[in-house]
């Protein structure tokens, strides 16, 4: 390839009742889009997953599974997660999980994590939201020696566990890496102490991180940056976003009432009904091609060598969606700029 900032699709999965078909029929829409990704748009690079749990329209609870049918039906494109949340799995089941998936796509699989904030997941998983940030640390180091490939043991608050091997090993030196997301400070020094990449959902976080990572004492080259759009790009974003407006409104509205955006939007007694309301808050990306590649050079500018995209609404017509796709792969991505961070895919890779 000729560039070295890389592009990602991110899908959840969900169908809501009112578009509801069959369960089957749309899981094999998206795994079907992942195949026509992977062979025709060779400027997108990942198709990842995310992972929510008890969503009315199936929001997507088993991440690693789908991560597996997407790396057998694929050859080319980075899979993983963006994100999975630790806290809610068993991290030695999980580093078995993503060993098994790096081995089924050759080394393809990166994993993305987060904490987790909803009291509902939590209590239905039989984890206590309270207990989230060591679940999270013992967690991460559970996967690195996991991903080791040797025999190890471990003692701690939450995992407590004499000697295990866990297998398959790695196909890769130190196996998948590893990824995390964060919002408050102290999130975003544990990713800068922790992982090998900044999953950035909050625009000007990326900021903290890189000062965080500094300040740990993180070669420059060792920190990454992935910046994430909820976005309709369109050669026609207004004709898009009437077209996708409905299931874009399900999706803010699910978050919403789920208090996500507690702290960066004022907390909602109604949904979410005008899609003007969500464009002025800053939640939605509306750009036609020559937009999108200013806003995309920016974040070049300021240190993003990878995107992601949630672009692909709950229940949304899939053809609807690859059209927008299509505009990206063709009109948008081969005139971003290049990176100069060395943390960059090294050009023609």
């Amino acid at each position: 390839m000729s560039r070295n900032v890389t592009f990602g699709l991110i899908n959840s999965f969900g169908m809501p009742d009112q578009w509801r078909t069959s369960w089957s029929a749309r899981y094999e829409e998206i795994l079907e889009q992942s195949e026509w990704i992977d062979k025709e748009l060779t400027n997108l690079d990942s198709v990842l997953v995310t992972e929510h749990h008890f969503y009315g329209d199936g929001y997507l609870p088993s991440p690693m599974v789908a991560t597996a049918a997407i790396a057998a039906r694929t050859k080319r494109v980075q899979v993983g997660t963006n994100l999975i949340q630790i806290p809610l799995h068993n991290a030695v089941r999980l580093a078995e999980e993503a060993l098994v998936v790096d081995a089924i796509s050759g080394g393809r699989l990166r994993l993305g994590l987060g904490m987790g904030y909803y009291h509902q997941e939590f209590t239905g998983l039989g984890r206590s939201l309270k207990n989230r940030v060591s679940l999270t640390e013992e967690g991460i180091a559970i996967l690195r020696k996991a991903f080791a490939g040797e025999p190890f043991e471990f003692h701690g608050k939450r995992y407590d566990f004499d000697e295990i091997h866990v297998t398959p090993g790695p196909i890769r030196e130190g196996g998948p890496e590893i990824w995390m997301g964060g919002f408050a400070p102290a999130a975003v020094e544990r990713v800068a102490r922790l992982a090998d990449g900044f999953l950035e959902f909050d625009h000007g976080s990326a900021d903290l991180y890189r000062e965080t990572a500094e300040k740990l004492g993180r070669p420059r080259e060792e920190q990454r940056v992935n910046t994430t759009y909820w976005a309709i790009i369109a050669e026609d974003p207004e004709r898009a976003f009437a077209q996708a407006g409905e299931y874009w409104m399900h999706l803010l509205n699910e978050y919403i009432v789920r208090d996500a955006y507690v702290g960066r939007t004022p907390p909602l007694t109604e949904p979410y009904t005008d899609p003007k309301k969500a464009l002025a808050d800053g939640l939605v990306m509306l750009a036609d091609g020559d937009e999108a590649i200013k806003i995309f050079n920016s974040d070049v500018d300021r240190g993003t060598i990878d995107f992601n995209f949630v672009t692909t609404m709950p229940g949304e017509p899939i053809d609807q969606v690859n059209e927008r796709l299509q505009y990206l792969n063709d009109k948008v991505i081969p005139h971003v700029k290049q990176s100069t961070h060395p943390a960059a895919k090294t050009v023609g890779a």
